[in-house]
């Protein structure tokens, strides 16, 4: 009797430890899909220029000034300059052409490609940086893609809605899967709660084994779901050379302990309202 009722608790508690750490498993992996690509989002945004071409007549010293001044902007992310003669190289790299032979000159002008952070790639502010820049003597034209900075905007807005909308519903779906294999656990053990206060035990010195067991089984699961995210990021880096997590260990550190703090929570809640269940019950509705 005692070895089925062990075998039983064992079954109880292994089920509700592996639908956490599932749980947690499938809310980590999607905080990090979410994470990066936001990420690639951003050095996207950060690769789109705003080219400044410059006047045949520009001096260098003038040149110099205006790289010095983009630097200390706010909106600057980086600053490359580009010779006529560079250009030319790139350009024939492309076009599998030396057009420079064919013209019998360079055609090309000195050039500044300036690359905005992330935050600042909107429409407005790449007008407003084009009017300043137009001012000055030397330049002789400003251009940049304002109608791929515009789509990409727009889909940004309209993916960050979709992810919130599937974070909500993965939030949910965790919730209520938690709370039905912590439901499950408590039922088995409906009985013992019923005697143990029609014997005169209070509710919270009843509640109390219960919490402190299913918090433990939390923080366990919440260990698992850790382990096996870690796991995959420890794959993903090695499989593929381009991802790098080294320079996200602190959020990636940070995403960790609000895993197990929500293990910790959503356990406490759950185990707490499921005994209150059985705890207000009178005797005949417990079978």
């Amino acid at each position: 009797m005692a070895n089925s009722k062990n075998k039983r608790l064992f079954t109880s508690y292994f089920s509700v430890t592996v639908s956490i750490s599932i749980v947690l498993f499938l809310i980590g992996a999607f905080l990090l899909i979410a994470f990066n690509a936001r990420k690639i989002t951003n050095d996207f945004k950060e690769k789109i220029p705003i080219t400044i071409y410059l006047k045949k007549e520009a001096k260098k010293i003038e040149i110099e000034q205006l790289i010095k001044k983009l630097n200390i902007k706010d909106y600057t992310g980086s600053v490359n300059y580009i010779s006529k003669e560079k250009g030319a190289e790139i350009l024939i790299d492309e076009i599998g052409e030396d057009f420079v032979e064919f013209y019998g000159s360079n055609p090309l002008l000195n050039s500044i490609d300036v690359f905005l952070k992330s935050e600042y790639v909107t429409t407005l502010v790449f007008d407003e940086v084009s009017n300043e820049l137009g001012k000055t003597d030397f330049i002789d034209e400003i251009i940049y893609d304002a109608p791929l900075i515009s789509l990409i905007n727009e889909n940004i807005n309209k993916i960050k809605y979709w992810v919130l909308g599937i974070a909500v519903f993965f939030l949910i779906i965790s919730i209520l899967v938690i709370n039905s294999s912590i439901r499950l656990s408590i039922y088995s053990n409906r009985i013992n709660i019923k005697t143990m206060q029609l014997v005169g035990a209070t509710r919270g010195f009843i509640r109390k084994p219960f919490i402190l067991t299913h918090v433990k089984l939390g923080l366990f699961g919440a260990f698992l779901a850790i382990v096996m995210l870690s796991g995959a990021l420890y794959y993903i880096q090695n499989f593929f050379d381009y991802v790098n997590f080294e320079s996200d260990i602190q959020i990636i550190m940070a995403m960790f302990g609000a895993i197990s703090i929500f293990s910790m929570l959503i356990t406490y809640l759950c185990t707490f309202f499921a005994t209150q269940k059985f705890l207000k019950s009178k005797i005949d509705q417990l079978y």
